[in-house]
């Protein structure tokens, strides 16, 4: 008997939604409109007198369903509340105080910092040579002074740049880099 007593609960819940939405149709604060396509945009239908129609028609199935079984008493709560449709973003987490420990990639004595977001990534300063895409990558090390160490003895043209490595497709992305004022 639990079952009905559910469908009953759900059903009066439904009633009650409907009744309210029909209303605000009937008063004239809720309008429907259908989409169609239409050159050189959309063309809308006014539906609202087919979804008070509708409306009328799903309440009265309700009452139905309802005056069927009046010594029924419906269960209580009728149903868990809605849960939100809008759920807002969970802030990240606070950064730590410290620098994060550098993060080795496997065989190669590079060092980075682990990207939290891209897994497989280190994000660091690259030692490279030419210009994207086509640029020579001699790899990745958590400071600049050691950057700076290992494009001097990687040899000329090697300089360094801020950038991300991806050791499984020994790729290295940066971003646009401006000049200084006073380099200039």
């Amino acid at each position: 008997m639990a079952a009905i007593e559910n469908i009953l609960a759900w059903a009066k819940q439904e009633q009650a939604r409907l009744a309210h939405r029909l209303e605000q149709l009937q008063s004239g604060r809720l309008h429907t409109f259908e989409k169609h396509a239409h050159a050189p945009g959309w063309l809308e239908i006014d539906t609202t007198t087919q979804t008070i129609e509708l409306c009328q028609q799903y309440i009265s199935e309700l009452n139905a369903i309802i005056a069927r079984y009046p010594e029924i008493v419906p269960t209580t709560p009728v149903a868990p509340a809605p849960a939100p449709r809008f759920v807002p973003p969970v802030p990240p987490p606070a950064a730590p105080a410290h620098a994060p420990a550098p993060a080795h990639l496997p065989g190669d004595g590079m060092s980075g910092f682990a990207d939290a977001t891209h897994p497989g990534w280190v994000n660091g300063w690259g030692v490279v040579k030419g210009q994207p895409p086509k640029w020579q990558f001699a790899g990745i090390y958590s400071t600049h002074a050691e950057a700076n160490e290992a494009a001097a003895e990687a040899g000329e043209g090697y300089y360094a740049r801020w950038g991300a490595y991806n050791n499984g497709s020994k790729e290295f992305t940066s971003g646009p880099s401006f000049d200084r004022a006073d380099t200039l």
